[in-house]
């Protein structure tokens, strides 16, 4: 920031967009945006698969026939609830700083 004597308006607008440009990495670094829009969309998509095993019978919900549909429908909650609550542990894990964050991170409990 050591203009010397002048302070024109190049060297003021230089400063300026080196700040924004911290401040900018700063903020994107602290927020986590790219993780959490990809854990975002990795439940949705997980949600949107159970949704079309449901509908069409398939997969998890291939065991139930047409009179069991209230069984079926338990089950199809049941996983979407187990999505949406690794999706709130991911979540959580983003907002601790860096140093608190466990070791085992990435790896999902069985």
């Amino acid at each position: 920031m050591d203009t010397g004597e002048k302070l024109t308006w190049q060297n003021v607008t230089i400063v300026a967009i080196g700040f924004t440009v911290t401040l900018a990495a700063a903020f994107t670094g602290y927020y986590k945006y790219r993780e959490r829009s990809y854990f975002l969309l990795q439940t949705a998509d997980a949600i949107e698969e159970e949704a079309n095993a449901f509908t069409l019978g398939v997969g998890a919900c291939s065991d139930f026939g047409p009179d069991q549909e209230q069984e079926a429908l338990k089950l199809f909650t049941q996983r979407v609830e187990e999505h949406r609550n690794e999706q709130r542990r991911r979540q959580q894990q983003l907002d601790q700083p860096a140093d608190q964050a466990s070791p085992t991170a990435g790896s999902s409990p069985t």
